[in-house]
């Protein structure tokens, strides 16, 4: 059999139609960006989120930009889902508790996330056409599996180097995680979360194609056993449920089985970590309790604007007992919800819920609506990358990885995005 080559997995169609139109145009500027500029940066942007945040955000800076000149040219518009404007109310609200805050510059780092989010919103409709979804999905497959690579090259590196260490009774943990190119195992595992949302739809809807993705397949369950992140792990078994229940497979019978047989094959390190983690007493489990706890006492005394954005980890202690540890990471409480309510307060959290209640309905309804195979998987996608960013963020705060909201906002918005007038005749 004729061995796949990587420039026929990743197939670009090219905008003829628009090529020649702008070449017709009379009298048409060569500094005026092509149509076709923004949506080949967008896709390279996207590409390179799982290996690189400053590859990603500088080709993503540059499809924000040549759509931004595009849109003050007229040379396309703007529609915008309904989702936005309950986005933009929460946006809003933020933008008010960040001007009223005690330390507005300590705040920045939530405002760029909204600014990131604002600016996908923005690029997103660049792409047009289905078929640029699927091949910037292809890409990020296999660039995530580059990153998975070393992931797992790191591990075996770090078990045989720290051996020592970890059998006079090290935490496996510490010794053993990493994040492959990404550096940081949270970053890494919450980009994997929505990784796996997409391989598992693309191998529920593309049959046929699964023989030439089981390698990726292969390497990013491997990588995401050995990230040795109990998050990952636990957010992706739901997304694999959920997958299964979707397609009403037998195999849902023996999830429950899975578990038990990586546990049993996997390497020492794996089971130390499933071990110390397990263990109420396990110092990383008893600092979230507390930090749900210091949340908690921050909305309590600042219900309507929080505390502020950004100063939850120099009130932290303020909200300590005496007898209570100081955690040696406190910049943030590990939980979306509790953070958001501590920094901003009940206000913009309810407006935020009422935003992604809003999403999770579009999404379902787009999914009941779909008829091609490339709407199924855009929206399967769509459902299954939401749930596990939401559920991800019970232990973790996901909001606050600038590349999770990048391939979030990739994964969620493109099927609720009216297709730009550009594209409208391709799609």
């Amino acid at each position: 059999m004729r061995k796949a080559s990587l420039a026929h997995l990743l197939v670009i169609d090219k905008p003829r139609n628009e090529r020649s139109q702008a070449q017709n145009e009379p009298g048409r500027s060569r500094l005026i960006p092509r149509a076709g500029y923004d949506r080949l940066a967008l896709m390279a942007g996207l590409s390179l989120v799982p290996i690189s945040i400053a590859a990603s955000e500088f080709f993503l800076s540059i499809a924000v930009v040549l759509r931004l000149v595009r849109l003050a040219r007229s040379q396309t518009r703007m529609d915008f889902p309904r989702c936005f404007w309950f986005w933009l109310l929460w946006t809003g609200l933020e933008f008010v508790v960040w001007v009223q805050s005690p330390r507005p510059a300590l705040g920045w780092s939530e405002i760029r996330h909204i600014i990131l989010v604002g600016s996908l919103f923005a690029a997103l409709p660049a792409l047009g056409r289905k078929k640029d979804c699927r091949t910037v999905w292809k890409a990020i497959f296999i660039t995530s599996s580059l990153s998975s690579v070393f992931l797992i090259g790191e591990f075996f590196w770090r078990l045989a180097h720290y051996r020592r260490e970890i059998s006079a009774g090290g935490d496996a943990g510490f010794y053993l995680r990493s994040g492959g190119l990404l550096h940081h195992w949270m970053v890494y595992g919450t980009v994997e979360i929505l990784v796996v949302a997409g391989l598992l739809s693309f191998w529920s809807v593309y049959r046929e194609e699964r023989r030439r993705w089981w390698p990726s397949a292969c390497i990013n369950g491997l990588a995401v056993l050995l990230s040795l992140t109990r998050m990952a792990w636990i957010t992706c078994l739901l997304l694999l449920g959920i997958d299964l229940l979707w397609r009403r497979s037998k195999w849902i019978l023996a999830l429950p089985l899975l578990p038990v047989a990586l546990y049993v094959l996997a390497p020492s390190g794996v089971r130390l970590r499933l071990n110390d983690s397990s263990d109420p007493a396990y110092y990383s489990n008893s600092e979230r309790l507390q930090m749900l706890q210091v949340g908690w006492r921050m909305v309590r005394d600042h219900p309507i604007a929080g505390v502020g954005p950004g100063r939850v980890e120099s009130l932290y202690t303020s909200y300590l007992a005496p007898e209570d540890p100081v955690p040696a990471y406190h910049g943030h409480l590990h939980n979306n919800l509790a953070q958001i309510a501590a920094q901003f307060g009940i206000p913009v959290t309810l407006t935020a819920l009422l935003f992604l209640a809003v999403l999770f309905r579009d999404l379902v309804r787009a999914r009941k609506i779909a008829r091609t195979r490339d709407d199924r998987f855009l929206t399967q996608t769509a459902i299954l990358a939401l749930t596990g960013f939401v559920f991800a963020g019970l232990f973790e705060y996901t909001y606050g990885h600038s590349l999770a909201l990048i391939l979030l906002c990739f994964a969620v918005l493109p099927i609720l995005v009216p297709v730009a007038p550009e594209h409208q005749r391709s799609s």
